[in-house]
């Protein structure tokens, strides 16, 4: 009986996938469960540990560490404060976004689309301010994860920080990107790494999610901007080829609130 039902159990178990399309077909199968459960969540915290590997002007590469603290609220509400080699905040309010930058003692403020989604773009396109956790954000991450061109899935079921995991490593125009998800319990991405190729300033970046926090109580003024009295507010310059294409109200360079400070400000 007791080898009947090990035979059982093992039978239970998926087989692991062999061929480059059964590996692929997983990987995209547990990218869009996490995308779903990321997706089911209304308001959420999480924390991570971030290296990243930049291009300095002078053509080196600077290795940084980074810690990040993100609170959401979809669809349009989201606060991140970085700390480590770089000290930041950014405040998105379904309105606007403001950008402070605690080491220059600056902040600048500019407007932004309606919804989370839309926001995220608009911050690497306008910008060029590339973020790699956007990636998880998303209403629905699987949709900017994967696209029709993605190669690569399933790599192996791993243990990670004493839990079994299974890591993906998928591949695409410009970018290669691993991530390592949970095998049981909520599929919530547990570390997340890309090299990008293609990208002038960002070369390399590594995420450690460090707590998830799925029931937050969240503060009414956590997405309302606060910046010291002496920072000096600066416009959030557009890329040329953005402002080629948008109407002339939208062409302004983004400018800082009444009196030089954001709406709301201290």
């Amino acid at each position: 009986m007791a080898v009947l039902a090990a035979s059982v159990s093992l039978g239970c178990k998926p087989s692991e996938p062999r061929t480059d399309a059964e590996k692929l077909a997983r990987g995209r199968e547990i990218i869009e469960r996490m995308s779903a459960k990321l997706a089911s969540l209304q308001t959420f915290v999480v924390t991570s540990s971030e290296t990243r590997d930049e291009f300095a002007k002078a053509g080196q590469v600077k290795h940084l560490t980074l810690q990040r603290e993100l609170t959401i609220r979809r669809p349009d509400r989201l606060y991140t404060k970085v700390s480590g080699d770089r000290s930041t905040e950014v405040w998105y309010d379904g309105v606007g976004i403001t950008l402070v930058l605690h080491n220059d003692k600056i902040f600048g403020q500019g407007r932004a689309p309606e919804t989370l989604d839309r926001t995220l773009d608009a911050i690497y396109e306008r910008y060029g301010i590339r973020t790699p956790m956007a990636d998880y954000l998303y209403s629905s991450p699987a949709k900017a994860l994967l696209t029709d061109k993605t190669t690569g899935g399933w790599v192996a079921r791993e243990t990670l920080d004493g839990k079994s995991v299974d890591h993906l490593a998928f591949k695409d125009k410009g970018v290669s990107w691993e991530v390592w998800i949970p095998a049981e319990g909520d599929p919530l991405p547990q570390k997340a790494s890309a090299e990008l190729a293609e990208d002038p300033r960002l070369r390399k970046v590594e995420i450690t999610f460090t707590n998830w926090n799925l029931a937050p109580q969240i503060a009414a003024n956590r997405f309302t901007p606060t910046v010291p009295s002496d920072y000096e507010g600066v416009a959030l310059i557009q890329r040329a080829r953005v402002l080629r294409n948008l109407p002339p109200d939208d062409a302004q360079p983004a400018t800082t609130g009444t009196q030089g400070k954001p709406e709301g400000g201290k």
